[in-house]
């Protein structure tokens, strides 16, 4: 049972793991991968990149045979047409604004937005292994 592997698929709504088989073909896997967010089979795009590049095609090749091993991430995008049509996205479409209730952010987070997010602290001498010296900036 070495042969299974698990790939992960990242999509606007959020990650998934998806668990396959090196011989599985890739068009077997995407059936997978529509079957598991809910999209029909020509509603998205997988690709291997973050930046839309290397798309998984519906083929005959196996996973291995496109280098996609175990752990790898994956990227599915809608497709435009299936975001106006409306068939899975209507549970993600954004309220508009006047059925929200207006929200007030807590005061720390208002705080901590505005900070640079550094942690600023002394030199422990104890942690740290070189000498003191300074440079100017």
């Amino acid at each position: 049972m070495a042969d299974n592997i698990i790939i992960r698929v990242q999509s606007p709504e959020g990650m998934k793991k998806i668990p396959s088989t090196k011989r599985e073909t890739a068009a077997a896997f995407l059936k997978k991968v529509a079957k598991e967010f809910g999209f029909n089979s020509n509603g998205f795009s997988v690709y291997l990149n973050r930046n839309k590049t290397g798309e998984l095609v519906s083929q005959n090749k196996t996973l291995s045979i496109l280098k996609i091993k175990h752990g790898d991430m994956l990227f599915l995008f809608p497709s435009e047409s299936s975001t106006s049509s409306g068939e899975v996205m209507d549970t993600a479409t954004p309220h508009t604004s006047s059925s929200l209730p207006s929200v007030q952010e807590d005061e720390i987070d208002q705080y901590l937005a505005k900070q640079d997010g550094k942690i600023y602290r002394n030199r422990d001498p104890q942690l740290t292994c070189h000498s003191t010296h300074t440079f100017a900036s």
